[in-house]
């Protein structure tokens, strides 16, 4: 197996064994190519009983993976629910950090620095803690005090910001020789571990599923599902890539404008985890989009208040900006995008124990 770094934007290549997060000729997005990619299953009940297609030592892990993937008998027709919440650290970024921390120890590097909403701080500060390394997170001042306290409780150091982009651009400027920006945005090995959920629902359902459902906002899920699925597409192990339908919240909706045009309304307060205006990957997103067949829809704050009072008192204990993935569906249903014999796939993203101060709230 042959892998490299690849420009999205300029072509660019290089060797893998230094530590890159952008093109140092354009500047634009890297990604992780592998040639001569080959899938044989390990023994292991965990993410990495796919090690063989993720191009990185197995060097970290907290049990990260193979969560649950439960019918949603509540909801009409053919429908699962993928139970990322359950993950170590309570979010599906805990796929990423695994590979991007494994890659960061197997270069010897002793610092790593994320800047997040909140869940990839969480998640990166477990797995730098697991691998006995230092973490520094930069997040925006006004993310939930439950994630902040997760962070420095993790052995982090936190650093608040004024916003959620201030907090990319000051932990960019912060990096020291020695130290390694992570940055799950623009980070190519994240997206490694994030497309082993594909690997993981052909292993769970036996198929591909006809449709996925999920909360979108820098991309790094909806890209690792299109990396996965085109992986086991070129493998001969499925036909075709199932249609992906990416869940934007209503003021950070920059791949549902890319492809329908400006839409209005009053920003997000509660969908917190989805507030990226930005993604560096956008034009990645959008051929995730328009290759699989599927599209971008915008959600408004009643809609996720709604889904997440329902998700609750079904027993899913998820944050809001996973309850936006239920908004979508519904709509998707509502407006014959998906019907009854549709087999979908819902994905719940994080955790609501991190929100417990709020829930009574609403």
């Amino acid at each position: 197996m042959e892998v490299v770094y690849r420009c999205s934007r300029c072509g660019f290549t290089a060797e893998t064994s230094t530590w890159l997060w952008k093109c140092p000729r354009c500047g634009g997005p890297l990604d992780v190519v592998i040639k001569g990619l080959e899938l044989t299953l390990g023994e292991r009940r965990d993410m990495w009983k796919f090690s063989s297609v993720i191009p990185v030592k197995p060097l970290i892990g907290l049990g990260e993976g193979f969560t649950p993937l439960v019918r949603a008998g509540f909801l009409r027709g053919n429908t699962y629910m993928k139970l990322e919440y359950l993950n170590p650290t309570g979010s599906f970024k805990d796929r990423g950090s695994a590979v991007a921390v494994s890659k960061a120890v197997e270069l010897g590097i002793k610092s790593v620095i994320e800047d997040s909403s909140g869940n990839a701080g969480i998640s990166v500060a477990a797995y730098a803690a697991a691998a006995g390394i230092r973490a520094r997170v930069y997040v925006p001042r006004d993310a939930p005090e439950g994630k902040k306290s997760l962070i420095r409780s993790l052995g982090a150091e936190l650093i608040e910001a004024p916003s959620r982009v201030e907090a990319g651009r000051i932990a960019i400027e912060s990096v020291k020789n020695g130290e390694a920006y992570l940055g799950h945005t623009w980070n190519p090995w994240f997206l490694q571990g994030t497309k082993t959920m594909a690997y993981e629902l052909l292993d769970q359902l036996g198929h591909a599923p006809d449709a996925i459902v999920l909360p979108v906002s820098a991309g790094t899920l909806l890209l690792g599902l299109w990396i996965g699925f085109n992986e086991l597409r070129s493998t001969g192990l499925i036909s075709k890539v199932p249609r992906l339908y990416a869940v934007q919240a209503q003021g950070f909706a920059s791949l549902y404008e890319r492809i329908h045009g400006d839409t209005a309304g009053e920003s997000t307060r509660i969908a917190d985890a989805l507030r990226v205006s930005n993604p560096p990957r956008l034009e990645q997103m959008v051929d995730a989009i328009t290759g699989s067949g599927g599209d971008a829809l915008v959600i408004t704050d009643d809609e996720i208040l709604d889904a997440w009072r329902t998700l609750l008192r079904r027993g899913f204990i998820v944050e809001p900006s996973s309850a936006i993935a239920l908004s979508g569906y519904l709509r998707l249903l509502n407006d014959n995008y998906l019907n009854e014999d549709c087999e979908t796939v819902i994905v719940l993203t994080g955790n609501g124990l991190k929100y417990i101060d709020i829930m009574g709230k609403i």
